[in-house]
């Protein structure tokens, strides 16, 4: 019942991330901090232009753009995303994997950016780990009928020194498990061809429903 509940809220639920991803651009010591400071920010544009927004697809898919992607660590997610078959591809498959991927992403969170409806959105205390290049920043989001749903963001910082997101774990589900499970069976309906795998990537978010809640972490 749990993930049904999820699932029907998952196209605001990507909107509210979409306020949260671009608070890796800073590093910082505190990367909870960067995402409460950046989230204000991001808010603001969206209410200003959001009557825009439903209307223009291009303007919506740049702003995704702009804010989004840059801080994201599309190839790392990507290579986590293939899993074996990453040391299979050639550099040429591994390449338009991640411009398949990041395609995708930025679709499915222009999706749900103009559905942001002022949910409330708490961070939880912020608690730093013991690998200073890794931090993990947990947020509750609050749906409309009371429900809550816990959003973990994993995050590493690159060699600039900037935190980006390298995976999101919605109430319990791993998406970065379950999308490389999607890849692995994409692969073998296509008996093997990685070619015919990458061209017809596209997240299936709905296969979430029935995604076990106790997948392991792909923030490596």
């Amino acid at each position: 019942r749990t993930l049904e509940i999820m699932m029907k809220f998952w196209q605001r639920l990507t909107a509210t991330l979409v306020l949260v991803l671009p608070m890796m651009a800073t590093a910082a010591e505190n990367p909870q901090t960067v995402v409460q400071d950046a989230t204000n920010t991001l808010l603001t544009r969206i209410t200003k232009e959001k009557a825009t927004l439903k209307k223009d697809e291009a303007a919506l898919l740049r702003v995704v753009e702009e804010n989004i992607t840059p801080f994201v660590d599309i190839d790392g997610i990507a290579r986590s995303v293939m899993g074996q078959y990453f040391r299979q591809a050639t550099p040429a498959q591994q390449k338009e994997f991640a411009r398949v991927f990041k395609q995708s992403l930025v679709r499915t969170y222009a999706k749900g950016l103009t559905s942001y409806e002022d949910q409330k959105i708490v961070f939880k205390p912020y608690k730093a780990g013991t690998d200073t290049q890794k931090a993990q920043v947990n947020v509750d989001v609050h749906g409309d009928g009371g429900q809550v749903f816990p959003v973990t963001f994993q995050m590493q910082m690159d060699k600039a020194g900037k935190w980006k997101v390298r995976n999101l774990i919605l109430n319990g589900i791993n998406l970065g498990l379950t999308f490389r499970n999607q890849f692995s069976s994409a692969v073998e309906s296509n008996r093997g061809s990685l070619d015919k795998a990458i061209a017809g990537w596209t997240p299936d978010t709905k296969a979430l429903e029935g995604t076990s809640a106790g997948g392991g972490k792909t923030n490596k």
